[in-house]
């Protein structure tokens, strides 16, 4: 078995910070990193589990295997476009906003 990143929360987590929970679905390396992608269990029997891809240096955990790691929030803006609602044909700019997950490691 190959070594896995201990992740164990902190006893707090800080601003900017997330817990995530769950299922190790799939992972992959691109440009020297690795992304871990997460299945979370679901609220309730009703709804969809969330899916989360987390970026790590080291292995977050085996594919299949449950994992908890702390992640740093962090996100983009995308180039605006412009867009028009078709029910007033008012137009206004929307910027797309991308967030990304980071391993505390």
């Amino acid at each position: 078995m190959s070594a896995v990143l201990s992740t164990a929360p902190s006893a707090k987590v800080q601003p900017l910070q997330v817990l995530v929970k769950g299922k190790v679905e799939a992972s992959r390396r691109f440009d020297g990193k690795r992304y871990t992608r997460i299945i979370t269990p679901a609220a309730d029997a009703y709804s969809r589990p969330q899916v989360v891809e987390v970026r790590s240096v080291s292995k977050l955990a085996d594919v299949g295997d449950e994992t908890e790691v702390t992640c740093r929030l962090g996100g983009y803006t995308r180039k605006p476009y412009r867009t028009t609602d078709k029910e007033t044909g008012e137009t206004s700019m929307v910027t797309p906003v991308d967030l990304t997950l980071e391993a505390v490691e």
